[in-house]
């Protein structure tokens, strides 16, 4: 039978009556140290809102050579660019340039094509449409940018632009910020072999010649640069159906694999539209359904959520639930900057839990999240997003990424944690738009109605994971004492945790679940009225934390050494006094103790207790007032038990 109370309080300079999320000795400020970090736009390209892009290539497979053009269209506000400024890699050659329809001047270094603009200023803005004329073999860039491959002997081509690699095969505002509204992609390639061009979107139209073919993409739905995509093969396709129970709309999901790879793939490709089902009821509708969704086989070691169309280098149900996942946290709601990243790839691997447990159940899913846990340092908040290596750390941006939400999960409930993201999916100002931590945490807090400011400060820009240290006695007439100490030496985390309490009454086997709020160094609980006799104390048994664990004290009936338990002496540094909480099990009874300040070479400088102490839960207290600042050692002797900790004084 398992019950579940919430208890306070009431040993420690902190009052708790409700699960909040605040504390104040932790990591004040350190969400701060990142705030600050400038975008890696140029001055000139922030001042540009991009509206369209349109991309026409011609790809020569014999020499790796493509060329063609790009419609870039937009708008300037009222603080206007000096020129217009586009990211294209300098090893593609520009070949012209107009400017509303006019042939332009025009550099092209440092991997930046510069436009002089207007040299009038237009107080209220204006309207611009570039046109980029340009040709060249893409140089490898990131995990691939643009790739001249080949399968089974037979050319293939695809892409892959995330983080700033859409600059190196086609010029663009190359940067998360900027979505344009729409984007044509009209691709020509040769007729033989019989090549298929996958892209975003819906498709307009194939035309076909002699020698050529010509494929007509357009995305209407709102997409960054990264997202833009290109998988060319002779693919074997097949279709399959999404039938929405939000709006009873059908989509078609398309399926371009390569033809050695249908048969094992096809199963878990089925799957897709009950993936697609069970997030839509988790998070809202499907968000590209007046479109599609699909898989694009590529020779890569994983995937990639080309928006509507992903680019697949296996075909697991774990992959294919991660890039779906991404519709909604990464191409709907792009992460602002690549510091964000979280927002995409921990959001992503969530998803995987969330199926998991769909199809496995609650078990399968606490052992995912167990198999994905990471304990070692650094932020999910990306401190210097440089390279992909950095942005793309699987440790931080997918799997911590993924605890925050798990542990976000259980603080709220699964109501509320859902709500929050139906909200943060539907937000006006987010929905095919992009985002930051701090929109996602005012979500959080909108919905919630809590303050995260602590939760995401320690978990997001924060670096580590609490280790709690329990001990726990029984103070005698039912009243049981938990104590719980932050071993880390990071700052203090602020969190609920849940403690089970083990027992019996009688042939029963009973629990109780309390749940208490922790947030610094040392903190004991009280709690009494259970009808039955506590035999273990366990914290988080569940696994909602993403922490260290260790015990020192197994319960009344194995109290460690003679039945004496010494709890951490706190605060721990001190400048001005330190106590010391301990127990003695009523079946021992009275017995000497002494208990002593030992400076840093062990003497004695002074003594605390030095008499016979009767059983039951005591506290001592030195009063450091009068002794110098450094290290000191508060010693507890008793028959034969000995207890000694390093304590530091400082003023």
């Amino acid at each position: 039978m398992r019950k579940l109370f919430y208890f306070f309080l009431i040993i420690c300079s902190i009052t708790i009556a409700q699960v909040e999320l605040k504390h104040e000795c932790s990591r004040e400020g350190s969400a701060n140290r990142w705030l600050n970090v400038q975008s890696t736009l140029t001055e000139n390209q922030d001042k540009l809102d991009i509206s369209y892009y349109g991309i026409e290539l011609d790809i020569d497979f014999d020499s790796e050579i493509i060329s063609g053009s790009v419609i870039i269209e937009g708008s300037i506000g009222m603080n206007q660019p000096d020129s217009f400024e586009f990211d294209l890699l300098s090893n593609m050659v520009v070949d012209s340039v107009k400017y509303n329809g006019q042939v332009s001047t025009f550099t092209h270094q440092d991997d930046l094509i510069n436009i002089p603009a207007p040299l009038a200023a237009i107080p209220e803005g204006y309207d611009f449409s570039v046109t980029i004329f340009y040709h060249g073999s893409p140089e490898y860039c990131g995990a691939s940018g643009f790739k001249f491959d080949e399968h089974l002997g037979i050319d293939h081509v695809w892409t892959l632009s995330e983080a700033y690699c859409a600059r190196s095969w086609w010029p663009s505002k190359d940067d998360p910020s900027d979505k344009a509204d729409s984007v044509d992609i009209i691709v020509t390639v040769p007729s033989n072999p019989d090549f298929i061009v996958a892209s975003n979107g819906s498709l307009q139209s194939m035309t076909q010649s002699e020698n050529k073919k010509i494929y007509h993409w357009r995305e209407i739905y709102p997409i960054t640069t990264y997202l833009v995509s290109l998988a060319i093969y002779p693919y074997t396709v097949w279709y399959d159906q999404y039938i929405s129970s939000v709006s009873n709309d059908t989509m078609t999901i398309e399926n371009y694999v390569f033809p050695d790879r249908y048969e094992g793939s096809y199963s878990n490709y089925l799957l897709t539209k009950d993936m697609i089902a069970l997030f839509s009821e988790l998070f809202g509708e499907y968000p590209f359904i007046n479109e599609k969704y699909g898989h694009a086989d590529f020779r890569w070691g994983g995937g990639m959520e080309h928006q509507t169309l992903t680019s697949m280098g296996g075909y697991s149900q774990n992959l294919i639930a991660h890039e779906l996942g991404h519709s909604w946290w990464g191409n709907m709601i792009t992460c602002k900057s690549f510091h964000d990243i979280w927002l995409n790839e921990g959001f992503a691997r969530y998803c995987q839990a969330l199926w998991v447990e769909h199809q496995d159940g609650e078990e399968a899913y606490f052992n995912f999240m167990n198999n994905h846990s990471y304990y070692g340092g650094g932020t999910v908040y990306v401190e210097n997003p440089s390279s992909n290596s950095i942005i793309f750390n699987s440790s931080l941006s997918y799997n911590k990424s993924s605890w925050v939400l798990h542990m976000l999960r259980h603080i709220v409930g699964d109501n509320i944690f859902f709500n929050i993201l139906r909200s943060y999916a539907s937000n006006d100002s987010l929905a095919y738009n992009v985002a930051s931590t701090s929109d996602f945490q005012n979500v959080c807090e909108s919905v919630s109605g809590l303050d995260f400011d602590d939760f995401f400060d320690q978990w997001i820009y924060g670096d580590r994971h609490p280790h709690y240290q329990l001990s726990w006695w029984h103070e005698g007439e039912g009243i049981y004492k938990v104590n719980i100490d932050q071993l880390q030496s990071t700052g203090y985390f602020s969190m609920p945790i849940d403690i089970i309490l083990s027992g019996s009454q009688g042939p029963l086997v009973q629990d109780t679940t309390i749940v208490v709020n922790n947030s610094g160094l040392t903190q004991i609980y009280e709690f009494s009225g259970l009808d039955f006799l506590v035999e273990s104390v366990v914290i988080d048994p569940d696994g909602w934390i993403l922490k260290e664990v260790s015990y020192t004290t197994a319960g009344i009936n194995n109290i460690i050494a003679n039945k004496i338990s010494v709890g951490q002496a706190y605060p721990n540094p001190f400048n001005s006094g330190i106590r010391m909480d301990y127990y003695i099990d009523p079946k021992i009874g009275d017995m000497d103790m002494t208990i002593d300040i030992l400076d840093i070479n062990g003497r004695r400088i002074q003594t605390l207790i030095n008499n016979r102490v009767t059983s039951g839960f005591h506290t001592v207290f030195w009063n450091s007032n009068n002794n110098a600042t450094g290290i000191y050692f508060i010693q507890l002797s008793a028959a034969d038990f000995i207890s000694t900790q390093k304590i530091v004084h400082l003023k």
